[in-house]
């Protein structure tokens, strides 16, 4: 994927997660919770996927969209990993064509969801991606949205 596919994926409207997002103890992730394999509705066609994890010893969230077969395209991380100059509440997106494989290195700070809930979170990452979510957003203190 080249960074403008990726900006053509990004911008375009209603997209649509129809599934219910839960995040669940799996035994292999303990004491972390996580949801994986989402898959992202487009009128492309492109097979993304949203996978999430949450850290509730910091806590911090981290909502990531991958392309199969080729690794993240676009990463949400709240309060996680401290990135030099940017801090600990930031985007990782496409820019270069090999940042999939490179784990997408390129941090942008969104020091605007620092402090926010579980549900603002989601509803902003919602809005801004274009996303539409018609399922249940049932965050790991078990509020739905």
């Amino acid at each position: 994927m080249t960074r403008q596919d990726f900006e053509k994926l990004r911008d375009l409207p209603n997209k649509e997660i129809t599934s219910d997002i839960a995040f669940e103890k799996k035994k292999e992730t303990t004491p972390n919770l996580v949801f994986d394999q989402v898959p992202l509705d487009n009128s492309l066609g492109v097979d993304i996927v949203l996978n999430g994890t949450y850290k509730p010893a910091i806590p911090s969230v981290t909502f990531n969209f991958v392309l199969r077969g080729v690794g993240p395209i676009c990463r949400l991380c709240v309060n996680g990993t401290f990135h030099k100059n940017i801090g600990r509440t930031h985007k990782h997106e496409l820019v270069r064509d090999d940042d999939p494989r490179l784990n997408l290195p390129i941090a942008i700070a969104q020091p605007d969801l620092d402090g926010k809930s579980m549900k603002e979170i989601w509803a902003t990452l919602c809005r801004q991606a274009n996303i539409i979510h018609t399922g249940k957003f049932i965050d790991p203190e078990g509020a739905v949205a």
